[in-house]
């Protein structure tokens, strides 16, 4: 493909993935020659209010992200990571806008792939896609995919991120989940001399189960917790420290209870770097009551793999990992483990 828009024939092809008119409450979606979606908010909101049998008010939530790592299907990692974030605040995901951006060479059949994958995830989500935008330009070398998401909470399930010395902090899910499956698909023939296609196998459908969203949601509708957050950039240690530090608070952690699958384990001491600082989305932090996080763990631990990680302590006794300083957040340590791979070494 040409520098530029996408043509116009090409758009219409692309536009007969979409059915967001189908989901209650969007009054116009995606069309060509349309600039802009147009949303019933009454309508569109009452699924929140089903959700959570709630009559109170409507929140509206915002969230926008876009794809920088590699990763083996961007279309389902661009709605997934923005979808995570909006339920961090109790809402329910409900509309999606996308803009693409590809360098010149770029084939139709690859641009249509992704925006398939886009789709479909929107769909198993039931999240409506309402727009957006696709170009090709000389300045970007690789395809960059930027999300805008939005959704609905009744007044009464936001997550309010309230925070209070003595909360537990509860980890849901396993740690590295997102780094683990991308260094495994971008490091497979490097790897494969060391590991088993087994072994291998297992990293990547770890890597593939980054959606917090049905987590999340019933996180909150058990137990209203104070606070979620979903692991990004940084990894769990990352995520942690952002949620609670700037908030006036210290905490105290244990490393040794951070869930890692044994794959993991084995792959960052091969690499030698903190799984705990490798991109982890479908990882949720939880801060909640001691009380609370009894509660969840009994409900869920037949299902996931969760743990109480650390406690909220009071800002003058600092931030702690096994008695020792937490370093605030740095650069991901998978710009870290790419680099040695693509350099044929692990030391």
């Amino acid at each position: 493909m040409e520098e530029g828009k996408l043509p116009f024939r090409s758009l219409e092809k692309l536009l007969d993935y979409h059915y967001a008119e189908k989901i209650e409450g969007v009054l116009q979606g995606p069309k060509v020659g349309v600039d802009v979606a147009v949303l019933d908010y009454s309508l569109a909101s009452q699924r929140a209010q089903e959700f959570y049998q709630s009559s109170e008010e409507v929140l509206l939530v915002v969230k926008t992200d876009p794809i920088t790592f590699p990763t083996a299907n961007p279309g389902k990692s661009v709605v997934i990571i923005n979808a995570n974030d909006i339920v961090t605040s109790g809402a329910l995901p409900f509309g999606f806008n996308i803009t693409m951006v590809f360098p010149p060479g770029f084939s139709e059949a690859e641009v249509f792939k992704i925006q398939k994958n886009v789709q479909q995830t929107c769909s198993n989500l039931g999240i409506a896609v309402l727009g957006g935008h696709t170009e090709f330009s000389q300045s970007v070398v690789s395809p960059v995919l930027s999300g805008a998401m939005i959704g609905f909470v009744p007044r009464d399930f936001y997550v309010p991120r309230k925070i209070t010395v003595g909360d537990v902090i509860v980890c849901v899910g396993f740690c590295a989940k997102e780094g683990m499956g991308i260094i495994a698909h971008e490091g497979k023939k490097y790897l494969q001399q060391f590991f088993s296609k087994s072994f291998l196998s297992k990293l990547l459908a770890l890597g593939e189960a980054l959606s917090v969203v049905d987590v999340a949601l019933t996180v909150n509708k058990l137990i209203r917790p104070g606070l979620m957050h979903d692991a990004t950039e940084g990894g769990i240690l990352g995520a942690i420290y952002e949620t609670i530090v700037p908030e006036g608070f210290g905490l105290r952690l244990s490393s040794e209870q951070f869930p890692l699958t044994k794959e993991a384990h084995e792959l960052a001491s091969f690499l030698k770097i903190d799984p705990l600082r490798l991109i982890s989305s479908g990882t949720l932090v939880v801060v909640t009551s001691k009380e609370k996080a009894s509660l969840l763990t009994e409900k869920v631990a037949k299902t996931l793999p969760i743990a109480v990680v650390g406690e909220v302590t009071k800002k003058s006794e600092g931030a702690l990992i096994d008695g020792k300083p937490l370093a605030p957040p740095q650069a991901d340590i998978l710009i870290t483990a790419l680099q040695k791979i693509t350099e044929g070494r692990k030391d």
